[in-house]
């Protein structure tokens, strides 16, 4: 006798439309089985259950067919759908577009705004450089002719002579009102009187006429 299976097939049938009806969505013969726990043959679950679903298939009658004129105004409503909502669409991208070439223009017109204001701080600074470097051209050009191309037979300054000592001790004593003056004698004076005197010629006899 061929053996009882474990699971009849309206045990199988009847589990898929549960399973079906609880969790919204198709079934298949994997969701059978772990229903079962894991018991039953897997292959004889998966052959029973695609044959209900083939024969509940067929046996769905078909959806009934909408008159011509009303399926000629969905196609309308839809055609006019579609064309409204490419010209939303398309009017988006153009104004999305005209957004961003606008704010591309502005950033030039800022790029070369800033880029003339340093153009023109760096005109001034070169500006300044090569005045400064004539400045120190002349003061170079000036040092070569003080120092270097000066003539060799140029005057000499008059060194200040020395002042006598009689007039330095004047100037001294005038600087010094209470100081006494040294009275001072002539050199040659001191000369005269400190030479012996010098003797007297004795008269040379004269001769007698004869």
């Amino acid at each position: 006798m061929p053996r009882t299976p474990l699971n009849s097939d309206d045990k199988i049938i009847e589990t898929g439309e549960t399973l079906e009806k609880k969790l919204g969505r198709e079934i298949t013969a994997t969701d059978i089985h772990k229903a079962f726990e894991g018991k039953g043959n897997y292959a004889r679950i998966r052959r029973v259950w695609e044959d209900h679903l083939a024969t509940k298939d067929e046996e769905q009658p078909q959806a009934a067919q909408l008159p011509e004129d009303t399926q000629e105004q969905i196609s309308k409503a839809v055609t006019a759908l579609e064309a409204s909502m490419e010209t939303i669409v398309r009017g988006q991208i153009a104004r999305m577009t005209e957004q961003n070439v606008r704010q591309f223009a502005l950033r030039e017109r800022d790029y070369a705004m800033l880029e003339a204001e340093h153009a023109k701080k760096v005109q001034a600074l070169e500006e300044e450089i090569v005045y400064l470097t004539d400045c120190l051209d002349k003061l170079e050009a000036e040092k070569v002719v003080t120092y270097v191309d000066a003539p060799d037979d140029a005057p000499a300054q008059p060194e200040a002579s020395e002042p006598a000592p009689a007039a330095a001790a004047l100037a001294a004593g005038r600087k010094l009102p209470n100081r006494p003056l040294k009275k001072t004698r002539p050199a040659a004076r001191k000369m005269a009187l400190s030479l012996p005197p010098v003797p007297k010629k004795s008269p040379s006899p004269t001769s007698k006429p004869s």
